[in-house]
């Protein structure tokens, strides 16, 4: 079963925002207050246009237009930053240019609202005004989340939590809270959102507001999904959905309901998952969200297929498919292609199914990438953030240090032989603080000394394999081509080595591809989604995209695989996982010769054994072939290049799917890979 978590980030962004849904009934009624009050003002004998207290009202009144009269807003939010610099009011100054951030964000001038808090965070004064910085900080946070700019968000909503904790600010701390754990949450690092959301949601019984409480507890519905935590997500929905009909929030109501059917497709409840899912489609009439639209009908197209009503899933998935086009919703049409791929398939239409398997296979490896450049970024802002608040917590103790010493040497005449003793017994402390922070820095650099090893060692095999497999055919190609390009009987020889050419370069794909998963591998904190697969579909999918190879060689394949036998274990690395063991058991074995996969129930697991009836391989070789510290490469039957990366690949994702591996072989002979994995018996 695939998930829905993607429509669910788009539910997430507008908790950033959230506000906007909840207040603006009382906006209004803050609004006509301040009119009041203003008019009051105006209506005084000795009233003056550069009065504070005016200059603040304005300021007031445009904050609360935000939402319900955004025109007014920018009239009322440019007058009172030209009266502010007019009377050198810098508050007012400052408050203006938030609001001025504030009205180009929800008008969709990101750019602008980023440069005007820019400019306004900038300023030596803002730290006088915690609330001004707050705002600041928050709409910065906004404004980079809307660009996709995650480590620069995260930097502005840790700097504004920060200033909460200081001034003990509720409501900012429970924004804050929210924002962060809608940022992991997008980041698919359940466990830190988990931790945010918890104190949000705390943080949201302290201010005894129902909606802030139903937010929180759809949120953690929400990743309680995620993390297979099914009981605790359905009460947690049950909750939900309570308080939001005794609220009224639609908006909200129809993301729950959303939810609510991903929860029942994940106990396999597709009728209510239908009818929780309709629900949400039909409430999403009254307010237009492109990218979520697109999730819904997905979401609907599941629940079809899923009922065997092929022809409502074939309709609302290429919906789907459509809304996720105009949206640039990348994630969500990874989806939607793998349900299109498998619609056509259960019609037996070969060519339209395998035409879906490539754009999936596609945009998977694309978003892959995307993810993974945005971890690394986040990474580096959090270690970034982490030492400019140890620099900080430096320099501050460096200030304490010098306004001790003033104090020792001021009351060094009236206490000399005091404080003598005093320095001696100090001395003495310090000294044993000093030796235990030094060992501790010492523990800590061997730490980081073997980390950095590993990294060099793995640096090392990458620009190996980059430098020797994978510069080889790409130097093919560009001398091939400038033959073709430059000389008259080119073309003859491009069409000769064309097929090679193009096999090459295949390879060269299949080694990025396995390269890239590798290093997700390496990473620390790199997570997996457990789901249930259905073992035998997803190996037939995995030889058809061989199909080329196994003709070639005219190798027979005996798939002894049995029905409905299903796993736990991650979809994308199961596939990782099996397409490195198939190709290699097609490129070692030669023509005519056989390759069988079969399984066997063990306990609570599954055994999958692929076996071939190649090459095979010595007791040495075995020991090689998973090895960190040595590079085993072989060539193919058909010459077909390696570069002993895979197998390591594939034993790291057995284990981190909680499975277990094992190879048979002997030279001449043959191999056998068996590979165990947990069955999922829900």
């Amino acid at each position: 079963m695939h998930s829905i978590s993607n429509y669910k980030h788009n539910f997430l962004l507008l908790a950033l925002v959230f506000f906007i849904f909840l207040s603006a009934t009382a906006q209004s009624d803050s609004v006509e207050l301040f009119h009041r009050k203003i008019s009051e003002l105006v209506d005084r004998p000795d009233f003056s246009e550069n009065d504070f207290e005016y200059i603040d009202h304005l300021n007031q009144l445009s904050y609360y237009q935000r939402l319900l009269q955004q025109d007014s807003m920018l009239i009322n939010t440019e007058k009172a930053l030209e009266l502010s610099q007019k009377n050198n009011y810098k508050q007012g100054e400052l408050e203006a240019l938030v609001n001025l951030a504030t009205v180009y964000l929800y008008t969709g001038d990101t750019d602008k609202s980023i440069q005007l808090s820019l400019e306004a965070s900038k300023d030596p004064e803002l730290n006088k005004y915690p609330k001004t910085q707050m705002k600041v900080h928050n709409i910065l946070g906004q404004g980079y989340y809307f660009k996709n700019d995650y480590p620069s968000t995260y930097t502005h909503f840790v700097h504004t939590l920060k200033i909460a904790e200081k001034n003990n600010d509720k409501f900012y701390l429970f924004r804050m809270n929210m924002n962060l754990g809608t940022i992991f949450s997008r980041l698919v690092d359940h466990e830190e959102a988990l931790e945010y959301y918890a104190i949000a949601f705390k943080l949201s019984k302290e201010l005894n507001d129902p909606t802030k409480e139903a937010m929180m507890l759809s949120n953690m519905a929400f990743l309680n999904l995620e993390l297979g935590n099914l009981d605790e997500a359905k009460i947690e929905l049950d909750k939900t959905l309570s308080l939001f009909e005794k609220n009224k929030q639609t908006t909200w109501h129809a993301f729950t309901y959303s939810t609510l059917g991903s929860y029942y497709l994940k106990i396999k409840d597709y009728e209510n998952a239908l009818i929780n899912y309709q629900k949400s489609f039909d409430m999403h009439k009254s307010f237009n969200d492109i990218k979520t639209k697109a999730d819904v009908t997905y979401g609907l197209s599941r629940c079809y297929l899923k009922l065997n009503n092929l022809k409502n899933a074939e309709f609302y998935a290429k919906e789907s498919v459509a809304l996720c086009l105009d949206s640039n919703h990348d994630k969500g049409l990874e989806k939607a292609y793998r349900t299109l791929y498998e619609i056509f398939r259960k019609h037996n239409n070969i060519r339209e199914s395998l035409k879906y398997l490539e754009l999936t296979e596609k945009i998977s490896n694309d978003n892959n990438k995307k993810k993974n450049r945005q971890n690394l970024m986040m990474l580096s802002a959090k270690l970034k953030f982490q030492k400019e608040a140890e620099n900080l917590n430096a320099k501050n103790e460096l200030e304490l240090s010098e306004q001790r010493k003033y104090v020792k040497w001021s009351l060094l005449g009236l206490f000399v032989l005091l404080i003598i003793v005093f320095i001696i017994l100090r001395a003495n402390n310090r000294e044993k603080v000093l030796n235990k922070k030094l060992a501790n820095q010492a523990e800590i650099l061997n730490k980081n000394q073997h980390k950095l090893t590993q990294i060099n060692a793995n640096q090392d095999r990458l620009f190996s394999i980059v430098g020797h497999d994978l510069r080889g055919p790409i130097i093919s190609l560009n001398e091939i081509l400038t033959l073709y390009l430059e000389d008259d009987e080119g073309k003859k020889y491009f069409e000769k080595f064309a097929p090679q050419l193009k096999e090459d370069l295949e390879q060269v794909q299949f080694t990025m591809d396995n390269l890239l998963h590798w290093g997700k591998t390496q990473m620390q904190g790199s997570s997996i989604t457990v789901t249930s697969i259905a073992v035998k579909d997803e190996l037939e999918t995995i030889l058809q995209l061989y199909r080329n190879e196994i003709n070639k060689k005219s190798i027979v394949i005996n798939n002894q695989v049995s029905d409905n036998v299903q796993v736990s274990a991650d979809l994308q690395q199961f596939n990782i996982i099996f397409r490195n063991l198939i190709n290699n058991a097609i490129k070692f074995t030669p023509n005519q010769g056989v390759v069988s996969i079969s399984t066997e129930k063990k306990d609570e697991n599954l055994v999958i054994k692929v076996s071939d009836t190649g090459v095979g391989m010595s007791e040495t070789d075995i020991a090689k072939i998973f090895s960190n510290t040595e590079n085993f490469s072989n060539y193919g039957t058909n010459s077909e290049k390696g570069t002993g990366l895979g197998l390591r690949l594939v034993r790291a994702m057995v284990i981190k799917n909680g499975g277990k591996i094992k190879v048979e072989s002997k030279p001449d002979k043959g191999s056998q890979f068996i590979i165990e994995l947990p069955i999922d018996n829900k």
